[in-house]
């Protein structure tokens, strides 16, 4: 195989982004077996590593949101750290859809290190935001935030 030149070596990279964040994806809308958990956080770290080759800002932010994800559902504090890179990121500036899963992600990550007053917070946010969604955007919030947890109280 001959050494791929710049232009394809970005392209490997937007290629692989793009298929690891969407099996990211696929991933954070069901219940996990314990293998699926390792998965999930091999996936969301190799569409970080491959949007910080090529993404812009926001999809680098939005494969933080998703490692953040994926330490959630594997109950890991690491989930703190990653989403609030990405909820500082788009907090008050990203579209209504992606306000509602930095609140959401961030709400789950508070929920793990149990700071139920900033969990049920942005929990209650995410809920908000979520009426503001069209229906399709709706439709691909609730098949994930259905597996966020309702904050303590």
């Amino acid at each position: 195989m001959d050494k791929p030149n710049s232009k394809e070596v970005s392209n490997f990279h937007r290629y692989f982004a793009i298929q690891s964040n969407n099996e990211f994806w696929a991933l954070s809308e069901k219940a996990l077996d314990p293998v699926e958990k390792k998965l999930i956080l091999t996936v969301a770290y190799t569409s970080l590593y491959h949007w910080q080759e090529v993404g812009t800002d926001e999809n680098i932010q939005l494969a933080n949101l998703a490692v953040a994800r994926a330490y959630c559902v594997n109950e890991s504090s690491q989930s703190v750290h990653y989403a609030s890179l990405a909820f500082d990121y788009f907090d008050g500036s990203g579209e209504n859809w992606i306000q509602a899963f930095t609140n959401a992600v961030l709400s789950h990550a508070f929920n793990i290190v149990e700071n139920n007053e900033k969990s049920a917070l942005l929990y209650e946010n995410a809920v908000r935001l979520r009426s503001s969604l069209s229906e399709g955007d709706r439709n691909v919030f609730e098949a994930t935030f259905k597996h966020i947890p309702v904050p303590r109280t």
